[in-house]
């Protein structure tokens, strides 16, 4: 079955648009790679506790984003002091509130081509498996955005390498014992990194749970090195100077942090119903995709 839009990605300017769109009455099927919402406000689930190991902490500037997030915060999913907001009980729960009905949210489905036919889009899967939509949204990282549309990419648009990104390894560790962050994070050469233990935030289960970020430096030469056998390393270090590791994981994001944004708030098709929004659109993470995708959300609206 046709819908009114297609979405692809899950993170916050998905779900974004997502509320926006079907709560003007328009339908929408959302297509995720990954197995679930969230995009980069991601947790991982494990019998110790679990960890976030993507963002735990996004800041709120914007008006418009504040008054957004209220509701959450009334509800207990969300803790917001001194223009900073965290998720809780664990990263990933706003993403959950904000998630589609089950179906019209597809995960592990990556889109390999895009496709205009008849005044459909349609969008093949890996699988070869076909949607169709009346309208597109694309709020995936803008390299991945620019291969998807291939030749669809709008001529008029800025030049989509104005927008570069920050690559970051993440070691996910539980350690017997809390010791000093700093000294692990120096031990497994993380750089100039951000280190954040799971219990200090709020609503966290008890536990010497910490989640280390590597920085720019520190990340670049595990960019293609398998994340078992970085694991296993940094386990090593860790055991090697005296520390019990009880648990050690490891993750790679190849588009953690936008550097460099890209001019506007969003992008919008002058000859095809497809627009683009996302993170890749400033330089506040999460309150970055949250305002891209209300102007393009709002732009299909009025559009529609």
């Amino acid at each position: 079955m046709a819908r009114d839009v297609l979405i692809i990605g899950s993170g916050m300017a998905g779900l974004t648009a997502y509320n926006m769109l079907t709560k003007a009455g328009l339908s929408c099927l959302m297509l995720e790679k990954a197995r679930g919402v969230g995009g980069r406000m991601s947790h991982r689930r494990h019998d110790l506790g679990g960890y976030d190991h993507g963002t735990s902490f996004f800041k709120v500037t914007s008006p418009i984003f504040k008054k957004f997030l209220q509701t959450y915060v009334d509800q207990g999913i969300l803790d917001l002091d001194g223009g900073v907001a965290v998720a809780k009980p664990a990263g990933n729960n706003l993403a959950r509130a904000m998630a589609p009905k089950e179906a019209d949210f597809l995960a592990q489905k990556q889109v390999a081509s895009i496709t205009e036919d008849a005044g459909r889009l349609q969008l093949k899967d890996t699988d070869g498996v076909t949607y169709e939509g009346t309208k597109l949204l694309i709020t995936c990282p803008m390299p991945q955005a620019k291969t998807l549309l291939h030749n669809h990419w709008d001529q008029s648009w800025p030049d989509a390498g104005q927008v570069s990104y920050r690559p970051v390894v993440t070691i996910m560790a539980t350690m017997v014992a809390r010791g000093d962050e700093l000294g692990l994070a120096k031990l497994m050469g993380a750089g100039n990194s951000t280190n954040l233990w799971e219990a200090d935030k709020p609503g966290r289960q008890e536990g010497h749970r910490l989640v280390v970020h590597f920085d720019e430096d520190a990340t670049m030469p595990w960019l293609q090195t398998d994340l078992k056998e970085l694991a296993g390393i940094m386990s090593r270090r860790l055991a090697d100077a005296g520390n019990q590791v009880l648990d050690l994981q490891a993750h790679r994001w190849l588009y953690a942090h936008t550097k460099t944004a890209m001019d506007g708030g969003m992008l919008a098709h002058r000859d095809l119903p497809i627009w683009v929004a996302g993170d890749g659109f400033g330089l506040n993470g999460v309150e970055s995709a949250f305002l891209s995708a209300h102007a393009a959300a709002s732009d299909m609206i009025k559009k529609r």
